[in-house]
């Protein structure tokens, strides 16, 4: 549909050109599609009404009862023989059993026997709802378990799963359906700023029965509480079968140990939870009074006392008592709830929450800045400078507003505001959520109920269906032992049912849990110690799988720390000065305010302002310094809040007087005044900029300061005063990575009121105003950004770049730090346009144009169409590295209301409106996505939604993601991804350590100590909930996490599929030897298989403790047990070791005395020749299994490297060649070993009474018994490592 450029020759595909009826307008970007919401969403949790069902009426029950009454009768009356009297009371008894253990568990079938479903509503007849006991909740997948929980009654039906209340549907036409709770949260503007509180006792009750109290109670279950549900478990109820079996055999030492084992280690997991559990509960704070506004005045409440709808004070130190008495403490307040501000202003710490250090701003809630009716929406980031969230930290705090105001505007709906100021000063809150609702409160319950742990992060189908392969082995071993010995008269049929079973049981390994737990348990300590804290460990083999690293920009790849290099102004010819003589000048042409004066005389009310040589015009100044929502910290004197903000001040000069005065740092006798600000429009990311009404300390004149995205303010311009190189100055500067705001001014005298400002609103200030130049930026990168990415890159990870800065700037910081490769000739960015169709009316196409290029500044040869005939050569191109691919968010989104539009049947006429803050999760806009995304390397201007859509979309396109980012704007992108990474984000920290580095390359010796201080500033600066809540957090500044993550997690994915490689041979070799005993009537000892096990356990230990290498290799790691290659590689180990195991018991017939007692079938263990030779050659086939299947290189570290495990085997090895030469006879007889042969054959190979081949007979004539066996041990090392390495270079080269 559309060709490359055909001048380029990095692009020698030729593709269809676009069609003529394609306008190349582009849609303007800030279009917007709808703003109607449709019906919220479902919650997701699949809910069940259930009525109990009576004792005598329960499946378990009631068919048990019966059946032992007529059991009993039966007896009474003497019909059944005894035995089978006891026959059918032991099935009885098993059926029952085994009916309570899968009640526990399969929570659906504990609901089949215990409950019967609630009948629904059919037809206007209605249910008896009074009936409902209970209820089947399912929660979304990884959210935790499904369970029954008890229904409660009252005004309304409800139930409280996962500390979530869900109410009755009453509006539902069956009547069963549940809504989850519905707190204020999206009522009116006016309904919050009017609100008094609970201003009578029966709102108070009505409140605390709809929305419960402001409680966080973490379970406090006891030892046993936590363990018992683990001895049920399925699993361990096997293990413990398998010991019973081992006990029935006579293997009393290794039954034991194997218990032992099993138990110590369900102890630990339990133990585990317990620790887990208490240090959640540590994070919560205990209960403390806050003044709350209820009954028409102010009272002490406790905290957990709080309901939805409650007014309170806000203050940054908590009240000891009822009194009012502060408490003398130097911690900060930790807030209660999720609070809506409704008068004063706060600065608050959400490190808490998001990883975040720098301290955050909020102010009360102003309904003159929305449209009459507006709503209030808790998940729109304009608002979310007015709400605090619960157990964040109060730094400081004001009852006024920042500008000083502590006066209520009498406009609007603020007239209705009769709350008298609080006793203690505080701000006014509104509560608008409680308890486990509350934001802390969410990232609390996902860390209780996300995780169980049972989830080791391995395929759990690959699981079962590697056990399955491994049974069907083990059934042609069981067949053969019955086919053999079941018509044998002299076997004893209990002990061939009895080994039949152990050999069905032996090949699944029950150490495989306690084996996969210590891989990930070692990872996450070897985590810790690089400072990489890990809350959901099943990630951890995940992270070997990552095929796709994703990052923010700003406070990831770059500093937080921002530079402001200068200002390009106007100059005399009314456009901005170029010195080079080019329509878009250079970094030459910024202006160091520092480095020249500012002159109060150049510009006009009605020109813009214009620089001259050594002169910067006031105008300009103002705009920045002014156009700022700084405040000061509690000394008074240090002033906090945006990075970029706090550059400006730095860069130009001034200083904080206080929260709503800038003034010069150095007296220059008056000429430059201070700036007053009255009041602040604050920046919002959906507007894109950030407006302020302020005036000259010394004047009454009220200026509007605007400052925002250069596409953005030249809307809000008059033409007049823009220059005809506006454009391509600016983006000059953003396609050399830096960042560029556009100030511009109004003068609107001093005939306004501020009130009568804020009652016009923005729409009527941000208009006709004039240009006052652009003010550029740098945020440096993080010195081994680069190196990281590159080594990324070059171990087969795509890298992508996610963030909210604009498409020039974000390409080319990608391609600063390796994420693209490209030149910008070649870097597209996808859009938007028109196509006339035949009717007349217009359709929206989008095709992919070059970055760099303006609206009318390209042709339809330049252009790419996203069509999805062009998919797989665009993928070709990116992959090649001749093209790269941006998407901005508005395009994003457009793309998706396309493809919902496009899914709708064309015979309806009528459709719901789209909702643009849900369009990027419907199922026809996920599918066209995944196609898009994963061509895409760069991602800019984009919201949160829209991040967390991105790491959708390349899920939904079958990779494993990893994202990497700091802060509010990553959480929902963190949680979407496999491998979710937040790392630190502490601006001055970061210039600390950036100077103390710089220091100490120039001058080791004296820098040396400036920066191990500045590093130790790191680890201390303290991290939150939701730092804990996205699975990794990293105390560190660098991304060298997201590499240090990616080597563990391949080395604890290669050790998985090691173990289980290991687990499966030693299985089926294991059940070889025992058909090859068992079929001879013999056994092994149990003090062999005691010392086996612990040796066996051991080597598993010193598995797990191997290291990951120092670099990334180029290809990535097996993700399946079921991989053709490790399949091959079991089964050739299998087939030598058969080989072997089978060339030494045949060797051993011959020096075996068929008269011998301990040849007696089924007979108690009595070593002899078979037995003894059987278990040398297994254990060396086992031992052997660890060298084979150790992988080494280029995952992690060598065999040799591996000292515990190196040495282990040496003396395992030395201990088997001391056994079979009979060097040491003690430890022989502690073996139970049978002295070996050394002389002639007791059976004649003439006499047929051997089953031993000539080769065989030959070597043991020439060497002897023990050099055979010696030569067979040697020789299966050898041959299955070998065999080994030959199958890893066919396969991976």
């Amino acid at each position: 549909m559309v060709s490359a450029p055909t001048s380029s020759p990095r692009m020698p595909r030729q593709m269809p050109k676009l069609p003529k009826d394609l306008k190349l307008n582009e849609v303007p970007k800030s279009q917007d599609v709808s703003k109607t919401k449709t019906s919220p969403s479902k919650h997701g949790f699949s809910i069940t009404p259930l009525v109990a069902r009576a004792p005598m009426r329960r499946l378990d029950v009631q068919p048990f009862a019966v059946a032992n009454i007529v059991l009993i009768g039966l007896d009474m009356v003497e019909i059944l023989p005894n035995r089978v009297f006891a026959v059918a009371c032991g099935l009885v008894l098993i059926l029952h059993f085994s009916m309570f253990l899968l009640g526990q568990w399969d929570v659906n079938f504990r609901a089949r026997i215990g409950y019967e479903p609630a009948p629904a509503a059919y037809n206007g007849s209605g249910c008896d709802k009074n009936k409902w006991t209970h209820c089947l909740v399912h929660p979304p997948p990884n959210s935790g378990e499904s369970l029954i929980v008890e229904v409660q009654h009252g005004d309304r039906i409800s139930i409280k799963f996962q500390e979530i209340i869900f109410r009755c549907d009453d509006s539902d036409s069956t009547g069963t359906s549940f809504k989850r709770l519905e707190l204020p949260v999206d009522l009116e503007l006016d309904h919050y700023v009017g609100s008094l509180g609970h201003d009578t006792a029966a709102s108070l009750v009505k409140n605390q029965n709809d929305f419960g109290m402001n409680e966080h109670q973490v379970p406090t279950p006891s030892f046993v509480d936590c363990l018992l549900p683990q001895l049920i478990a399925p699993f361990f109820l096997f293990q413990v079968f398998c010991v019973i079996l081992w006990s029935l055999d006579e293997y009393w030492y290794y039954a034991i140990f194997t218990l032992i084992m099993l138990i110590l280690f369900e102890c630990t997991q339990a133990f585990n939870r317990l620790k887990s559990l208490q240090r959640l509960r540590d994070t919560l704070r205990p209960a403390y009074y806050v003044l709350t506004y209820r009954k028409m005045k102010w009272v002490p409440i406790l905290t957990d006392s709080l309901v939805a709808g409650d007014l309170i004070s806000l203050t940054s130190r908590p009240l000891s008592s009822g009194l009012g008495k502060k408490e003398e403490t130097e911690t900060y307040h930790q807030v209660p709830c999720d609070l809506l501000m409704i008068r004063g202003s706060a600065v608050v710490n959400e490190a808490m929450l998001t990883g975040e250090s720098v301290p955050q701003i909020k102010e009360a809630v102003d309904p003159s800045q929305h449209s009459k009716g507006t709503c209030f929406d808790v998940d729109d980031p304009s608002f979310r400078r007015n709400i605090v969230f619960g157990g964040t930290f109060v730094v400081d705090q004001s009852p006024s507003d920042r500008t000083g105001n502590t006066e209520i505007n009498d406009v609007g709906s603020w007239s209705k505001y009769n709350v008298p100021i609080p006793t203690d000063s505080g701000s006014i809150c509104y509560v608008l959520r409680t308890g486990f609702e509350t934001q802390q409160g969410q990232l609390l319950r996902t860390m209780m109920f996300s995780g169980n742990g049972s989830n080791n992060g391995v395929n759990n189908y690959d699981n079962f269906i590697f056990i399955l392969l491994l049974l069907f082995c083990a059934l042609v071993a069981a067949s053969t032992v019955i086919y053999h010995t079941w018509e044998d008269e002299t076997r004893n049929k209990f002990r061939v049912v009895l080994h039949v079973i152990i050999i069905l049981t032996s090949v699944v390994p029950p150490e495989l849990p306690m084996e996969l737990s210590l891989a990930v348990t070692s990872s996450l300590a070897a985590l810790a110690n690089l400072l990489v804290y890990c809350t959901e460990p099943f990630r951890i083999p995940l992270a070997g799988e990552v095929d796709t690293c994703c990052f923010d920009k700003t406070g990831t790849l770059t500093s937080d720390e921002m530079i402001l290099r200068g200002f390009r102004c106007l100059g005399p010819g009314m456009t901005i000065i170029c010195a080079n003589g080019s329509k878009e000048g250079s970094n030459a042409d910024l202006i160091d305010p520092l480095e020249c004066t500012i002159s109060a005389t150049v510009g006009a009310t009605s020109k813009p302002p214009v620089a001259s040589k050594g002169k910067i015009p006031l105008d300009t100044i103002r705009a920045m310094v002014g156009c700022q929502s700084l405040t000061l910290a509690k000394d008074g004197k240090t002033p906090i809040g945006d990075p970029l903000e706090l550059a400006v001040l730095k860069g130009c000069g001034f200083r904080l007087r206080n929260n709503s005065v800038v003034e010069p740092c150095e007296s220059d006798d008056g000429k430059i005044d201070s700036v007053v600000i009255h009041y602040r429009f604050a920046f919002e990311s959906r507007l894109k900029r950030m407006t302020v009404v302020a005036r000259d300390e010394s004047k009454d004149n009220m200026f509007v300061l605007t400052k925002g995205a250069p596409e953005v303010v030249q809307d809000l311009c008059k033409s007049t005063t823009l220059p005809p190189n506006y454009t391509k100055v600016y983006r000059y500067h953003m396609s050399r990575g830096q960042r560029v705001l556009c100030l511009a001014y109004k003068d609107i005298g001093a005939k306004y009121k501020v009130s009568d400002l804020k009652k016009r609103g923005r729409s009527f200030l941000e208009k006709d105003m004039i240009f006052a130049g652009f003010a550029v930026f740098e945020c440096p990168l993080k010195p081994d950004s680069y190196r990281i990415v590159n080594e990324l890159k070059s171990s087969s990870h795509s890298a992508v770049m996610i963030t909210g800065d604009a498409a020039l700037t974000a390409a080319e910081v990608a391609r600063q730090v390796g994420i693209i490769d490209t030149e910008p000739k070649t870097t597209y960015d996808l859009r938007e346009m028109k196509r006339i169709l035949p009717d007349g009316f217009e359709e929206s196409a989008f095709a992919f144009v070059p970055i760099d290029a303006l609206p009318g500044e390209y042709t339809p040869e330049e252009c790419i169409a996203f069509v999805p005939g062009n998919v797989p050569v665009l993928r070709d191109l990116v992959d090649k590295s001749e093209l790269s691919l941006c998407l901005s968010g508005d395009a994003i989104t457009k793309v998706a209301i396309a493809a919902v539009k496009s899914s709708w049947d064309p015979k309806q006429t009528h459709h719901l409106p789209i909702d643009v803050t849900t369009v990027l999760r419907d199922p026809a806009a996920r599918n066209v996505l995944k196609a898009l995304v994963p061509l895409i390397s760069v991602f800019a201007r984009h919201s949160p939604r829209q991040k967390e859509a991105v790491i959708m979309a390349l899920n939904d396109a079958g990779r494993t993601t990893l994202m990497c980012g700091d802060g509010t704007n990553d959480v929902g992108a963190l949680r979407q991804a496999h491998v979710g990474i937040s790392i630190l984000n502490a601006p001055e920290i970061e210039s600390k350590v950036r100077i103390a580095a710089e220091k100490f390359k120039k001058s080791k010796k004296k820098s040396l100590q400036e920066l191990a201080d500045a590093q130790q500033d790191l680890v201390q600066v303290a991290l939150g909930d939701a730092s804990m809540a996205s699975p990794f957090t990293s105390r560190t500044m660098s991304i060298k996490c997201c590499k240090d993550i990616l080597l563990r997690g391949r080395c604890t994915l290669v050790t998985m599929l090691q173990i289980y490689k290991i687990l499966g041979v030693n299985c089926l070799v294991n059940a070889l030897v025992l058909t090859n005993l068992h079929m001879h009537g013999v056994k092994q000892g149990d003090r062999q298989l005691t010392v086996m096990g612990l040796v066996v356990a051991a080597l598993f230990l010193f598995v797990t403790k191997g290291k990951p290498l120092n670099s990334l290799a180029s290809k990535r790691p097996p993700s399946s047990v079921l991989c053709v290659q490790a399949l091959i590689s079991i089964a050739s180990q299998f087939l030598i070791h058969l080989v072997s195991i089978l060339a030494v018991a045949n060797m051993t017939l011959p020096y075996i005395d068929p008269d011998d007692p301990s040849m007696t079938p089924d007979g108690p263990f009595n070593p002899n020749t078979l037995n003894t030779a059987c278990f040398l050659i297994l254990m060396s086939a086992t031992v052997n299994t660890f060298i084979v299947n150790y992988r080494g290189r280029p995952f992690m570290q060598t065999f040799k490297q591996n000292k515990l495990l190196l040495r282990t085997v040496q003396v395992s090895f030395a201990a088997l060649g001391i056994c079979v030469l009979e060097i040491f006879e003690p430890l022989n007889r502690l073996m139970q070993f049978a002295p070996l042969p050394g002389g002639e054959f007791l059976v004649h190979i003439d006499d047929g009474g051997a089953n031993i081949n000539r080769i065989l007979a030959m070597l043991l004539s020439w060497v002897g018994f023990k050099a055979s066996l010696i030569f067979i041990m040697v020789a299966d090392s050898i041959v299955a490592f070998k065999t080994e390495k030959l199958i890893i270079k066919a396969f991976e080269g």
